[in-house]
Formats: C-alpha cells, sequence, structure tokens
C-alpha cells in the first residue's frame, strides 16, 4: 500500500469517508471539464465512482496535510498498446484537483511524488498522460515534472468521449 507524504499533502489510497470531499471534486462540471470527464451528478454517481477507485488499487487521495482534506485524485492506469493490449512496464497518469486548489503548485507536488515513488521502486519504467489542448495548467504541470511532447489527435464528433477535441500526449522516462 502506497503512502507518500510531502511537504504539504500526504497522497493515500481512498476510503469511503472521502466521499463528501470526493463529491466535492468528481461532482464539480469545472473539475470535470478540465480533467476530460463527465461530471458526478449525484452524491450516488460519486459514491459509485469512488469505490471504483479503492477497488482499482493505484488511485490516490490527494489530501492537504493541515486540514486533513481530499483536495484532489492522482492515479497510474494501465496504458493499453496501439494493438489494443496492455502495454508492459508502463502506465498512464490522470488526475483531478478541486478548482478551489487551481494555481498553488499542489497537482505539481502531488504527481512529482508520486512519479518519484512509481520510478524508485520501477514499477514502471514510462509513464504516459493526456489532456486537452485548451486545458494550459496540465499542460504546464507535466512540463514542470519533465513530461515531453509525443502526438495528438482529435476525437471523432461522433465519439462518446471529448467529441471533436484535440487530445495532446505526453511521456516520460524512468533514467537509468
Amino acid at each position: 500500500m502506497i503512502s507518500i507524504q510531502t511537504e504539504r499533502l500526504t497522497i493515500r489510497q481512498f476510503v469511503e469517508s472521502d466521499l463528501d470531499d470526493y463529491y466535492a471534486i468528481v461532482g464539480d462540471p469545472e473539475n470535470a471539464k478540465e480533467a476530460g470527464f463527465q461530471y458526478a451528478h449525484h452524491k450516488t454517481d460519486a459514491a459509485y465512482l469512488l469505490r471504483s477507485a479503492i477497488k482499482q488499487g493505484m488511485v490516490f487521495a490527494i489530501v492537504e496535510t493541515l486540514t486533513q482534506r481530499v483536495i484532489g485524485s492522482i492515479g497510474l492506469y494501465p496504458r493499453i498498446a496501439d494493438n489494443g493490449e496492455r502495454e508492459e512496464h508502463a502506465a498512464e497518469i490522470g488526475y483531478v484537483l478541486n478548482r478551489t486548489y487551481w494555481g498553488q503548485g499542489y497537482m505539481t507536488e502531488a504527481a512529482e511524488a508520486l512519479i518519484k515513488t512509481v520510478f524508485t521502486h520501477q514499477l514502471v519504467s514510462t509513464i504516459w498522460a493526456s489532456f486537452l489542448e485548451d486545458n494550459q495548467r496540465s499542460k504546464r504541470v507535466l512540463e514542470k515534472l519533465g513530461f515531453h511532447y509525443v502526438d495528438q489527435f482529435t476525437h471523432s464528433k461522433h465519439d462518446f468521449y471529448q467529441p471533436g477535441q484535440t487530445e495532446v500526449v505526453y511521456r516520460i522516462d524512468r533514467k537509468g
């Protein structure tokens, strides 16, 4: 079980008692839009998403240590290769932060700590990330962390996920 402490944050597994803070994040349409997902319309939707995050194992609560409030989520997900198979030694990072905390360096701090931990323990050798083209905050976070541009593509106007939107792909590789 991973638990990481930074100067201002604790990164830990989610627990069911995180629901109110989690709903404040995933139930906010602006947070969801920036993270590229559909927001939770009801607390029951958020509870379902939270249970899924708990089962994932590599999805973590970002807790502001001073207040003990969950202010975000960060996780590593299986990377699916072009052939549809799970890519060995690779993962995709995904994150969302309560917009009250945007612009304060929290996501960079959390992601840097998680990446350092998984690379140090050699859990993966490559981490991929993507963001919607107009999400400049996410782009800045990834560039501060050392990710580099790989590609971009535009979703079909008929896609369920982000129809007509351009998604930008970045990656970082473990050194040594």
